[in-house]
């Protein structure tokens, strides 16, 4: 969603790497300004040195309100509103089967992945709520008031949940699997609760992308590992980030403002 009086504002959230830090990029190209948060600052401070567009660079720890919020507050203090966020941060966990995979890891991984991501929408949102709808072509629903309910829009959510939330996947633990689920859930939920209000929430659903953090996963993994995920798809190769980011950009555009509680795989023919 665009704004004829502003450039638009995205947030996102795990974007000092990988997708995230793809997404921001292409954000950029398309004339947003971007805040790009990450937990590790110095990450978030080299993806915005890549960025064509105003943007600063956020520290956020998406487990902890107090830090979720003085995200969102931080992006609302330097460019007065939020348009869209795209809630990337995540985690793998260990590649450990049931009975292997201790407590511990189970909680971080629903911590980061589903609890971060619910602040991000509670804190998102409710600043989306006090923000006044904005139409980036007002003559384009002139016509149209009973064909599209989001004439005026106060905002678009994008979610990473993962191909991994749709069904079982080789050598990805279930604390994952069960934490992107739950992430399609908490889409639905809120894309519900507040479709009246103007705000859309979405997901993505992507298969194994090339990044920093399927890398270091697949270095805990069996031998031969990569080899069966590309072969795997019907594609014969994983996903690059920038498909992810294209995927997402278009969910928050104005290409789809009927669209809410959905999901968008990603995976080369998964």
């Amino acid at each position: 969603m665009a704004s004829l009086r502003t450039k638009p504002v995205v947030l996102v959230t795990g974007s000092g790497s990988g997708i995230g830090r793809a997404t921001a990029v292409r954000f950029a190209e398309l004339g947003y300004s971007c805040v790009v948060a990450d937990i590790d600052e110095q990450s978030a401070k080299e993806t915005l040195g890549m960025l064509q567009t105003p943007g600063i660079a956020v520290h956020v720890d998406v487990t902890m309100a107090t830090s979720v919020e003085a995200m969102v507050t931080a992006a609302v203090q330097r460019f007065g509103r939020i348009d869209c966020a795209f809630n990337s941060a995540g985690i793998y966990g260990a590649s450990a089967r049931i009975v292997e995979s201790p407590e511990d890891a189970f909680d971080r991984v629903m911590d980061v992945n589903v609890k971060g991501v619910w602040l991000c929408l509670k804190y998102e949102i409710a600043q989306m709520l006090q923000q006044e709808p904005v139409m980036s072509d007002p003559a384009k629903w002139a016509d149209k008031p009973d064909v599209c309910r989001f004439r005026g829009v106060r905002g678009s959510i994008v979610n990473a949940s993962s191909l991994a939330g749709l069904h079982s996947f080789p050598i990805i633990s279930a604390p994952y699997c069960a934490s992107k689920f739950a992430v399609l859930g908490l889409t639905q939920t809120a894309a519900m609760e507040y479709a009246k209000e103007g705000i859309r929430v979405n997901a993505v659903c992507p298969s194994i992308a090339a990044t920093p953090m399927t890398y270091r996963n697949m270095e805990m993994a069996p031998p031969g590992s990569a080899e069966r995920m590309a072969s795997m798809h019907p594609a014969g190769r994983i996903a690059a980030p920038e498909e992810v980011a294209e995927a997402v950009c278009w969910l928050c555009s104005d290409a789809c403002p009927f669209t809410t509680g959905e999901h968008l795989k990603i995976a080369g023919g998964n």
